[in-house]
């Protein structure tokens, strides 16, 4: 080896990469908690889709009542019995369950559980705990909005009475 070649680096070179790679990683930090928020987000409403969609076609395939509503996530097996009336609590913040409606009592159908996250109204003023039914007819009783936040983003799903559910983007406030 001769004097004055170097082989490897310098403490200060390794230092400046190194307070490099951390600017990088808090500048790129905020967006993958963003990233996260939304992704929890568009997992929310779309179980909730799914929860509607299974409620209006089991209502229209078996031809009986079909009951969505918030649940609670604790405390119930959806293999137990049947109830005098759906179990369901004041907000779709953990989950939601559908019910089916058999010899005159409820039985669930399917549930589904979430993280804790807000679900508001189209205005974001309340939070939603509105159940929804559908007839024999696949016709659901009453218009309904689930809005939900990740940031300044809203996403949105939207039920009309005739049972269609879409998904909007910006459809709510936040």
């Amino acid at each position: 080896m001769r004097a004055g070649e170097h082989h490897g680096f310098t403490l200060i070179e390794c230092l400046i990469v190194l307070v490099l790679v951390t600017i990088l990683t808090s500048l790129a930090s905020p967006t993958f908690s963003t990233l996260l928020e939304r992704a929890h987000q568009q997992q929310v409403i779309y179980q909730l889709k799914a929860a509607v969609l299974l409620a209006r076609h089991t209502s229209l395939i078996e031809r009986t009542p079909v009951h969505i509503c918030p649940f609670g996530g604790v405390g119930l097996d959806p293999m137990l019995n049947q109830r005098d009336e759906p179990e369901c609590v004041s907000d779709y913040r953990v989950g939601v369950g559908t019910w089916i409606e058999r010899d005159g009592t409820w039985q669930p159908l399917r549930l589904w559980r979430w993280d804790a996250i807000k679900i508001t109204n189209r205005k974001g003023t309340r939070r939603v705990g509105e159940s929804v039914s559908f007839d024999k007819n696949g016709l659901a009783n009453r218009n309904m909005t689930w809005s939900i936040c990740a940031g300044r983003t809203n996403l949105s799903l939207v039920l009309n009475r005739v049972g269609r559910p879409v998904t909007r983007l910006g459809w709510g406030e936040c």
